[in-house]
Formats: structure tokens, C-alpha cells, sequence
């Protein structure tokens, strides 16, 4: 049987013309649209993914279209993308799309038990995460949720300081309520979570993601899909001048552990594409994405 294919890719400002994102003249023209939807066409041909979370869409429908041509005939998002004055998409959304059935589609939010232990009154992601349940050949029902935590832009307060801290409050909160969350509805079935996190793994702001609830029965832990694979080098999938970061991560349960001794499968493989980054070429790259795509293989294991 074939391997599972999950992969998490950032698209960049995924926004048709003549609409434009965040300012009133970021808009692509048609050809240099052509060369966006061409890439990343050429993109998923090579890789072959089965189930994808895609990060700064604006142009749903369009994307939707494009995948549908390309094998995958489920999509989902659970929001829309902020737009102003009919021109200007202000806030984008995330989206999953998959070859295999998706038997539900749930938004994520805050459980009310986490709000409260946090005494917060109420909390809105700054993304609303999306968590769909899927049919697969190579382990049946299992959940995948697709995430873009809030980035390290300062939020709009007069002193600069305070504003740096909303923001990473923000993302802190994100993570924490977001894995408070998928423990609560997804301890039955393997779940994956994938997406831009917009920090590294190991920041104190992302620890929740990654903590083992003893209270829960079974017991519930995300692991770093890379770190299962074994993987030695961990090539950046964003780049800020010269230096490059991994913010983009791909999570799993403890049913792809085989340590655990309820796992269904394992991390066969990771991988990172980035020689859009790395070295592009302008005719082929110039309007793809400012991150990696990232992918891994899933195996099940033989019946013990």
C-alpha cells in the first residue's frame, strides 16, 4: 500500500486580480498571476501530496478550481477572507484540500474549561484553524488540522513595546488553547497538524503544543514529525535576509510513534522543498512563496 502524503505550504498573498491584499496597488498582474498558478501547479505535480493546509489564501474559489483540476476534489476553509471596499483582502484564511473524502469539517475554537483555567472572558484565533475528519486507505478515519499562528507583527497599540507583547500573547494563547482544543475532540482518531506557526518549535511560546496531559485518557502528545523521521539537518523554510528559521512544521499524534504502543504508523520521511529560495530562478520562482513546502510520508505499521 501506498504511503500518506501530508504536506503544509504557505502561499504568499494567493490573491486573484484585479483584487489586491493589505495595500490598494499589491495587485499581481494577469501574467504574473499565470506564473504564481503555474508554479505551484508544477509544484504539487512533482510532489503528489494527498492531503494539503495551505496558509495565506485569499482567493478561495480560485484555489479551490485550481486543486480540483489537479486530483484534489475535497476542500475545505471555515472562514472567508477579510475584504475592504470590495478591492482589498485584509486578512487571509487557511484551507485543507485532500484526494480523500473529508467526512467532516469543523472549525477549531477555544474550549471554554481552557478559557477559563486562562481567565480569559472570550479569544478569537487571529486565523480560525480548520479540522477535518478523512477517510484514508492507509489507516481509515483519521483528523488533520491546518493552522497559521498570528505572526510577530506588533499589534496596533501606540506604545511599540506593548504591542510587540500582544502580538506574542497572541500567538502563545493561539497554541495553547488550539492543542487544549484538539485534545478535547480528537483523542479517538491519528491527527496531524500542520501549518506556519511563525515561530520556531522550541520557543517558550509554542511549549503547550508539544506538552503531554496526564489527565487525559489516552493520553494526548504532538510530536515534531521531523524528529520521528530522524532528521539530521533541518533546512529552513523561511528566510529573513540571510538568516532562515523553521516555522513551518508538520505535528502528529502518538498514533504515528510506533514507541506508542496504540500507533497506527510512522514518520517514513521529511522533506523540504526550497529552491524557490534557495535558488531561484525569476521566470519560474518570482512570484511563488517566501517559504518552504514541507512534507513528510506516513507508514502504517505491520499488525503487531
Amino acid at each position: 500500500m501506498a504511503e500518506l502524503r501530508v504536506a503544509t505550504l504557505n502561499l504568499l498573498n494567493f490573491a486573484a486580480p484585479p483584487l489586491a491584499c493589505y495595500e490598494w496597488d499589491n495587485i499581481y498582474s494577469q501574467a504574473q498571476w499565470q506564473q504564481k498558478t503555474n508554479w505551484l501547479k508544477t509544484l504539487l505535480q512533482q510532489q503528489q501530496p494527498d492531503i494539503l493546509a495551505l496558509q495565506e489564501v485569499f482567493s478561495v474559489t480560485e484555489l479551490r478550481e485550481l486543486l480540483a483540476t489537479l486530483g484534489y476534489a475535497w476542500f475545505a476553509v471555515v472562514e472567508q477572507p477579510e475584504l475592504l471596499d470590495q478591492h482589498v483582502f485584509t486578512r487571509p484564511v487557511v484551507a485543507i484540500a485532500s484526494r480523500y473524502p473529508m467526512l467532516k469539517v469543523e472549525e477549531i475554537t477555544a474550549d471554554a474549561a481552557g478559557l477559563a483555567q486562562l481567565r480569559l472572558q472570550s479569544f478569537q484565533f487571529s486565523r480560525k484553524p480548520v479540522l477535518v475528519q478523512l477517510e484514508t486507505p492507509q489507516f481509515g478515519k483519521l483528523r488533520v488540522a491546518a493552522v497559521h499562528l498570528k505572526s510577530r507583527r506588533p499589534a496596533e497599540l501606540p506604545d511599540a513595546a506593548l504591542a510587540l507583547w500582544a502580538s506574542e500573547l497572541q500567538r502563545g494563547h493561539e497554541a495553547a488553547l488550539l492543542r487544549q482544543a484538539l485534545a478535547v475532540q480528537c483523542q479517538a482518531e491519528p491527527l496531524i497538524v500542520a501549518g506556519d506557526f511563525n515561530d520556531v518549535l522550541s520557543s517558550a511560546l509554542l511549549q503547550p503544543l508539544l506538552a503531554a496531559d496526564r489527565s487525559q485518557q489516552p493520553l494526548f502528545l504532538l510530536q515534531d514529525a521531523a524528529e520521528l523521521a530522524a532528521e539530521a539537518y533541518r533546512a529552513p523554510t523561511h528566510y529573513y535576509g540571510a538568516g532562515g528559521q523553521v516555522l513551518d512544521y508538520l505535528l502528529v499524534s502518538a498514533a504515528f510513534d510506533p514507541r506508542h504502543h496504540h500507533a497506527c504508523g510512522e514518520v517514513s520521511s521529511y522533506q523540504v522543498v526550497d529552491r524557490h529560495l534557495v535558488s531561484p530562478v525569476f521566470a519560474r520562482d518570482g512570484y511563488s512563496s517566501d517559504h518552504a513546502y514541507v512534507e513528510i510520508n506516513l507508514k502504517p505499521l505491520k499488525s503487531r
